[in-house]
């Protein structure tokens, strides 16, 4: 799942036009025109979908995500002094969504159920189905989690984070993001195991 093109290019001109400034203030300085769009692009390119991708998780609306991601990205930019180290700029983003989220950015509006992504169009028609059913299922299965347990998963396998990383996004210790790991893992197994079977018998009839 992709950030939106309309709000990656909403980001860009809005900062390129009137960037905010490390105090909350805008404006000035050389982050203005063109270094600043280069800035902010490079910036969106590298990490926009990761912390898309992650609201989604969190909010499970799209528009909600859209949102979220968008702060996220304003208050990145107006902190951007306390980032010492560039290389951390994707775990210190992910912390910042996380936070929000926490202070209650979603509004009472209810949330819908995420889209999957398209099935392969090389598979035929039944393989197809039955792809998008398992990604549904897996879907089902993963939001269904507590919201820890949720978190931990999604940064750890889908976008790839180290324990440790993971547990800074979350602000918890590394052996509290491992147990959340394993409680997932395991609700996850044992409510997927009834399609794992199935499949296992289509697989063995074939």
């Amino acid at each position: 799942m992709t950030i939106p093109r309309q709000l990656r290019l909403s980001l860009i001109a809005g900062w390129d036009s009137n960037p905010p400034a490390a105090d909350g203030t805008t404006g000035g300085g050389d982050l203005q025109g063109t270094r600043g769009a280069t800035a902010v692009d490079e910036l969106l390119a590298v990490h926009a979908d990761v912390v898309y991708r992650y609201a989604l998780r969190l909010v499970r609306n799209a528009q909600l995500a859209e949102d979220l991601t968008q702060e996220t990205f304003l208050r990145g930019w107006r902190q951007r002094a306390k980032l010492r180290e560039p290389a951390a700029a994707r775990v210190w983003l992910l912390r910042i969504a996380t936070n929000l989220h926490r202070d209650g950015l979603r509004t009472a509006r209810p949330t819908a159920e995420l889209e999957a992504e398209p099935a392969c169009s090389a598979l035929g028609a039944a393989g197809r189905l039955e792809q998008q059913e398992t990604v549904d299922a897996v879907l089902a299965t993963l939001d269904a989690l507590p919201p820890r347990q949720r978190q931990a998963i999604h940064l750890v396998t889908i976008e790839q984070l180290s324990n440790e990383e993971a547990a800074e996004v979350l602000e918890i210790s590394v052996e509290a993001l491992r147990a959340s790991l394993s409680l997932a893992r395991r609700t996850m197994r044992e409510r997927l195991k009834p399609i794992d079977d199935e499949l296992r018998g289509v697989r063995t009839e074939i």
